[in-house]
């Protein structure tokens, strides 16, 4: 019996052990591995086309692609501060309120879709790439049609659960457009500690990430304005959400 206690002490020891040695960094590539969502919302699909049917025809034009990374698509129900965003079934799933879609401006490039009828006998039917918005996560305040997104001065944590262990996250950040505010910088919350801060530069898409090989389930994403300003701006908007699940680390 006391060799037992021994052994059951020794294993519950390891995993606190495991813990303790969570060390998030800071990275700007992914690995080979990761699942890689970009946003997308279906609008007013032509008559006699299901939603699930468009939804297929875009997801095999990812898979088709020769120019991009790897990308899910992940659906978005509605292109006005709509959440939350639940990519894959719950694989990855934004905290309630904290991000908002919509089809603004952005310096991260759309992806190209097929533009062949979605309705063979109708060569005047919607094409796909009529019917799908390429949304995108973020922290931008939706302004007037026409006036640069002003940004929030508050800014808004964003917070991420996945439904597995993962060991690395990462984004493709567009800090915002050259006329706007902007965040200068994205830091991680990961396993109760923060990464440095990435920087950003306005109109300049950038990728951003954390890996942890202890691995974590959730993160929390924290945008930050320039140092000393007392109207800094935290503007940003985020696409290709990509993890790394701790089995295929």
């Amino acid at each position: 019996m006391n060799k037992l206690k021994r052994l059951s002490l020794a294993v519950v020891c390891a995993g606190l052990s495991y813990q303790v040695q969570a060390t998030p960094t800071v990275l700007q590539t992914m690995g080979s591995s990761a699942v890689t969502y970009s946003l997308f919302t279906v609008k007013n699909p032509p008559v006699g086309v299901t939603i699930p049917a468009i939804q297929n025809l875009l997801q095999n034009n990812l898979n088709a692609s020769t120019t991009n990374i790897k990308l899910t698509a992940c659906w978005v129900s509605g292109d006005s501060n709509v959440t939350p965003i639940n990519c894959g079934n719950g694989a990855m799933q934004f905290g309630n309120a904290d991000m908002y879609t919509y089809n603004g401006a952005s310096n991260i490039r759309g992806f190209s879709v097929s533009k062949a009828p979605l309705v063979a006998s109708d060569p005047k039917s919607d094409t796909l790439d009529q019917v799908i918005l390429s949304s995108k996560g973020t922290n931008f305040v939706v302004g007037t049609v026409g006036i640069p997104n002003s940004g929030d001065v508050v800014g808004r944590v964003v917070n991420i659960h996945f439904n597995q262990r993962v060991a690395q996250f990462g984004m493709l950040v567009d800090s915002g457009q050259l006329d706007a505010q902007s965040a200068k910088g994205i830091q991680f919350l990961v396993n109760h500690q923060t990464t440095p801060v990435q920087p950003l530069t306005n109109g300049e898409p950038t990728i951003v990430g954390v890996e942890d090989k202890a691995g974590f389930t959730d993160i929390t994403i924290i945008a930050s304005g320039e140092t000393g300003t007392t109207s800094e701006s935290r503007a940003w908007i985020a696409d290709h959400f990509s993890f790394v699940p701790m089995s295929a680390f």
